[in-house]
C-alpha cells in the first residue's frame, strides 16, 4: 500500500493561466540582465532551463516569483516555493531598468503522471475528452499542460452548447512513487442555443443592420456551437466593420435562464 494525498488543485491550475491578472501588482518593469537561482535541491539542467526561459526577457517586477513557480511546476514541482526576488540594478543600467536577479528556490519533490481519471461525463466519451490533455503516463506532471487540458475540454463542450461546464481538478499524490493521478470531475450543465442579435452603432450603409438580423434567422434557436459563431460572422462581415479582433467587436452574453446565448455586435469605427 502507498499513502495518497487527495485534494483539489484549482487554485494551482488557474495560476498556470496565460494572463497577468494572477499576478501582484508590479512596482515596474524589468529587464532580466542575469538571473541567479539559488537551490541546494534544483538539479543543474532544470535551472538552466529555467534561467534560459528567463535571461534577457521584460517582465513586471511583481511577476517574477510567480512566473518562476509556474515554470517549476511545468517541470513537476508541484509544491514549489519561490522567495520574492532581489532586484539588483547595476549604476549605468538603472535608467533603462536593466536589473540582475536572484532568487531563492524551493523545488520540493519532482512528480510525474500517473492515471488521468474523467468522472461524470455523459455528453462525450471519457476516452474523448482524455485525448484533450496531451501528457502520458511517466511524463513529468505538469500543471500548465493540465490547465491547457482542461481549457480544450471546455471548448470542446462549448461545440455541442454546454457553454456552463464546470471542470474541476482533483489531484491524488502518491509520495512514495512520486506519482500524481489526475481526476477530472465534470459538471455539464444545460445545453444552450443561439439566442436574439443585438446590433450597436450605426449602420456602414443602409439596410446592412437588416440583412444581418435576416441571416442571424439561420442560426437562432438551433444549438449554440462557438465554430459556427466565427463562420457566420466571417460570411456577414461586410455588413459590419468588425474589429481585427473579433473580440473587440462582439459580446458573447449567455442567458442561464432562457438556456441561449445572445451576441451583440459593435460596428467598429472606420
Amino acid at each position: 500500500m502507498h499513502p495518497v494525498i487527495r485534494f483539489l488543485v484549482v487554485s494551482f491550475i488557474a495560476s498556470a493561466g496565460f494572463g497577468q491578472s494572477c499576478f501582484a501588482q508590479p512596482a515596474g518593469e524589468i529587464r532580466i540582465r542575469k538571473l541567479l537561482i539559488e537551490s541546494n535541491s534544483l538539479p543543474d539542467a532544470d535551472r538552466d532551463r529555467i534561467i534560459h526561459l528567463f535571461q534577457q526577457k521584460t517582465y513586471l517586477q511583481g511577476e517574477i516569483s510567480p512566473r518562476i513557480q509556474i515554470a517549476l511546476r511545468s517541470l513537476g514541482y508541484l509544491k514549489a516555493v519561490v522567495d520574492e526576488p532581489k532586484v539588483s540594478l547595476p549604476t549605468l543600467e538603472q535608467s533603462r531598468r536593466i536589473a540582475d536577479i536572484t532568487v531563492k528556490v524551493n523545488p520540493g519533490v519532482q512528480y510525474r503522471l500517473g492515471e488521468i481519471h474523467i468522472r461524470n461525463a455523459t455528453v462525450f466519451p471519457s476516452t474523448r475528452l482524455r485525448e484533450s490533455f496531451s501528457l502520458r503516463k511517466g511524463d513529468l506532471f505538469s500543471a500548465t499542460v493540465i490547465g491547457k487540458g482542461l481549457e480544450d475540454v471546455r471548448k470542446l463542450y462549448a461545440t455541442r452548447g454546454y457553454v456552463n461546464l464546470v471542470a474541476t481538478p482533483e489531484v491524488l499524490i502518491d509520495e512514495s512513487r512520486r506519482t500524481i493521478d489526475l481526476v477530472v470531475h465534470v459538471d455539464e450543465g444545460k445545453p444552450f442555443d443561439f439566442g436574439r442579435l443585438y446590433l450597436e452603432g450605426a449602420e456602414p450603409h443602409v439596410g446592412a443592420g437588416k440583412a444581418l438580423l435576416k441571416s442571424w434567422e439561420t442560426l437562432e434557436g438551433r444549438r449554440y456551437n462557438p465554430t459556427e459563431l466565427q463562420h457566420w460572422l466571417l460570411a456577414n462581415h461586410s455588413d459590419w466593420n468588425v474589429s481585427a479582433r473579433v473580440s473587440d467587436s462582439m459580446r458573447i452574453a449567455p442567458d442561464p435562464e432562457a438556456l441561449v446565448v445572445n451576441v451583440k455586435l459593435t460596428q467598429w469605427p472606420d
